[in-house]
């Protein structure tokens, strides 16, 4: 009777990605001689060339770990007077009063509107929101 060799994979399988921190930090590591970019890439499975556009977008600055979809803030030690509190205003349309529960983080969007959420919001929602409301 003849042996077959059978390979289960398990996992989700799929493009693995990869984290601008993670970049940055392969890059560092592969800025070394002769056949550090193909040494770092076979230590932490990827390709070299993944690495190679990776230092180039870097160089570019097309590449940088902080997160580009943010704006400055600017921290208020208080509330304006007389202002409502609102979970969202635009130029058009008279705020919507809410209870106040926890500290409110005030985004200013650049169509106009105006933003406010819990100071505890994930990031992600927070982006969705923003993403969702930045419009015309």
């Amino acid at each position: 009777m003849a042996v077959q060799r059978i390979e289960v994979i398990t996992g989700t399988g799929g493009r693995r990605t990869y984290s601008p921190e993670e970049k940055i930090r392969l890059v560092g590591e592969a800025h070394g001689g002769r056949g550090a970019v193909a040494a770092v890439a076979r230590r932490h499975g990827v390709c070299t060339s993944l690495i190679s556009r990776w230092r180039r977008q870097l160089e570019n600055e097309e590449l940088s770990a902080e997160a580009p979809d943010f704006v400055p803030v600017h921290v208020l030690a208080a509330a304006p007077a007389g202002l409502p509190s609102a979970v969202m205003t635009s130029p058009t349309s008279e705020p919507a009063p809410v209870e106040r529960r926890a500290a409110l983080v005030e985004v200013v969007l650049s169509n106009g509107r105006v933003l406010r959420v819990a100071e505890d919001i994930a990031p992600a929602m927070l982006r969705r929101l923003v993403g969702a409301l930045d419009t015309p």
